[in-house]
């Protein structure tokens, strides 16, 4: 059996200068990536920005119907919700699913840290070699998450626990169903020394 892949030149493609200038296009068009859904293969977080190796999840189709698989793209650069030096960082993980999108014009002269507009690495255009990772489509439910509700509630949930690093300022009431420990003390669970030595019970 032949690994060939067939292209798309049939019997009518030479009939008319109408047949041939549309197969010409379609040729062009189909050389032109511009944005497909991708699942994460490998990760490389890094403290400015990371990366991620992600295999396109609809496959190329040859001149015959039959279908081409897909390569793995490498090195695409992937998202973060980000403003100056604020950031939420959620890395990527393997068995994502997200999208991949294109750069028009090469585009590995921008790397981290470029703050001016760069001149094109080479000339082309629209390739599958300028990819950046958009991520967070049809993917499981997640079990850590920060929810917004449109009746103003914010919703934090991290059962494992949740780390704060500063100080916290307070501007309400503040509601626990459990206990509380400052600097070693229970807040439900303490007792107090009485002027003449005694010691009350738990509370």
């Amino acid at each position: 059996m032949s690994d060939a892949v067939q292209g798309k030149k049939n019997i009518y493609t030479g009939n008319s200068q109408l047949n041939a200038l549309q197969f010409l296009i379609e040729t062009a068009t189909a050389q032109m990536a511009t944005a497909i859904p991708v699942k994460v293969m490998a990760a490389y977080p890094g403290e400015t920005t990371g990366h991620v190796d992600a295999l396109p999840l609809v496959s190329f189709v040859a001149g015959d119907g039959q279908a081409v698989a897909p390569a793995t793209l490498y090195h695409l650069p992937y998202s973060r919700i980000q403003g100056g030096i604020c950031a939420l960082i959620i890395d990527p993980i393997p068995g994502d699913i997200g999208l991949a999108v294109f750069a028009h014009a090469d585009s590995s002269t921008v790397t981290a840290g470029t703050k001016e507009p760069q001149q094109p690495g080479s000339h082309r255009r629209h390739s599958l070699s300028d990819g950046f990772y958009i991520g967070g489509f049809l993917n499981q439910k997640p079990a850590t998450f920060l929810e917004l509700t449109q009746e103003k509630k914010a919703i934090l949930t991290a059962t494992n626990g949740i780390t704060i690093n500063g100080d916290i300022t307070l501007n309400g009431k503040m509601t626990a169903t459990g206990d509380i420990i400052g600097n070693g003390h229970s807040l439900s669970n303490h007792t107090h020394t009485g002027v003449h030595g005694e010691t009350s019970s738990a509370h």
